[in-house]
Parts: C-alpha cells; sequence; structure tokens
C-alpha cells in the first residue's frame, strides 16, 4: 500500500529537479531557509568624482587630486587601507552629432568611484560631508552592514539545513517512510538585505537662528539569509 506515495513522492522530486541526477530508488527533494536579522554596525559607503576637461589628462589628473584628498583623511575615520577601494577610473571623450552627422566634442570626462567601509556607524553622516567636501559629486550608494557577516551566514546556513531535513522528516513519516542520508545538496544560495533613509532636522539654537541639523541616517535591520536545496533517499 505504501507503493503509491512513494511514486508520488519520486514524481515530485522528478519534476522539480528536471534535468538534475537524483538516485534510482525513492527519494525527496526538499528547500530549508535560514534567516537572522541583526542592526547593523558598519556602513559601506560608495561615491563618484567627475572631472570634465578639453584634454584628457588634465581630468584625470583633476580627478586624481580630489581623490587622494579623501583618501588623505580617511584614517581620522578608522578606515583601513584593507577597507577601501579606490582603483576604478574611466576616462573618455564626450561626443555627439549634430543633424548633418557633424561630430561634436564637449571634451572629456574623468570619472572615479571610491568604496569606503565605515566600522564606527555613528560617523556616517561624518563621513559623507568629508566625501562630498573632498570633491565628491555623488553619493553613489550606502549599505549597512554587519562585522559578524561571516559568522552570520553560517548559522543562518545551519538553520536552512536544519529546517530542510526537518520538511524531510516530516514529510516521509507523513508517508510512513523514514528519511535516508542526504544524496546530493542541489544548490546553496545566500544574500542580504538592508537599507538606509534619512530626515533632515532643524535645531533652534540659543540666539533664535535656525540652522540644519546633521542629517539623521535610519539604521534598519540587515537580514542575512540561506537557502538550500537537498535530495535525500528515503527508507522503507
Amino acid at each position: 500500500m505504501r507503493i503509491v506515495p512513494l511514486l508520488c513522492l519520486m514524481l515530485f522530486s522528478a519534476l522539480a529537479h528536471a534535468g538534475t541526477p537524483l538516485p534510482d530508488g525513492p527519494h525527496i527533494v526538499v528547500t530549508g531557509e535560514g534567516k537572522l536579522s541583526v542592526k547593523p554596525d558598519s556602513a559601506r559607503v560608495r561615491v563618484a568624482f567627475e572631472q570634465r576637461s578639453p584634454q584628457p589628462l588634465a581630468a584625470k589628473q583633476a580627478v586624481d587630486a580630489r581623490v587622494n584628498a579623501l583618501l588623505a583623511g580617511t584614517a581620522g575615520f578608522g578606515i583601513e587601507d584593507q577597507d577601501v577601494r579606490a582603483s576604478d577610473i574611466d576616462v573618455e571623450e564626450d561626443v555627439d552629432y549634430d543633424d548633418k552627422d557633424r561630430r561634436i566634442s564637449h571634451g572629456h570626462l574623468a570619472t572615479r568611484q571610491v568604496t569606503l567601509l565605515l566600522r564606527d556607524i555613528d560617523r556616517l553622516n561624518e563621513l559623507l560631508d568629508f566625501c562630498l567636501s573632498s570633491g565628491a559629486v555623488r553619493i553613489a550608494e550606502v549599505s549597512f552592514e554587519s562585522t559578524q557577516a561571516a559568522q552570520l551566514r553560517a548559522e543562518a546556513k545551519r538553520k536552512a539545513v536544519a529546517e530542510a531535513r526537518g520538511k524531510g522528516e516530516e514529510m516521509a513519516a507523513a508517508f510512513g517512510v523514514a528519511l535516508g542520508p542526504v544524496y546530493s545538496i542541489d544548490s546553496v544560495n545566500s544574500r542580504s538585505a538592508a537599507g538606509w533613509g534619512g530626515a533632515t532636522l532643524d535645531r533652534i539654537q540659543v540666539t533664535g537662528s535656525r540652522a540644519p541639523a546633521p542629517g539623521r541616517y535610519l539604521q534598519p535591520t540587515v537580514e542575512y539569509a540561506e537557502n538550500v536545496s537537498a535530495v535525500f533517499e528515503l527508507r522503507r
């Protein structure tokens, strides 16, 4: 009487993993997900520098000077060399064409992007101001992270594996069979998610004048998630 349930499980797994090698005997395919949410303790900031000039060398040198000014002050924020990526550069001529297909040059545009890892998240607004004062023309991205990301991902993976095995055991028991050894782990996927927002408030000083207060940047919860898909053999 157990033949039909076993055939159903095999059919389900075959449909779910078409083209993936599966055991010849009874088996089951299960997925598991593990998530951990923590408050971030660091921020990764990416800023852009641009300079337009008739000559490409002049454009490059101007951008390099602004990036150097930024890098000269990163140590004051506790940012070490391994926390900086400043190797990206692009220099190209900005060209248009008129109605008669004549070439029109708008000079050469040099662009560099710098990525910084700030481990003192309370100084985020101060760092953003410093980047702009150094000549950055755009704050391209700010993402929150945890310095314990590796450990959090490992724990999330353990949760995903435990959930997958639990699902397999529950389903097997429902059909009157036992979960056997794992046959294969078909995929392990990682992801993390975080965002940021801010609000600018006014501060009333003793003199009665009003001046903008430093920007406040909300520190959301950072989520680390791991997904696993596994094939288990079934024992009658």
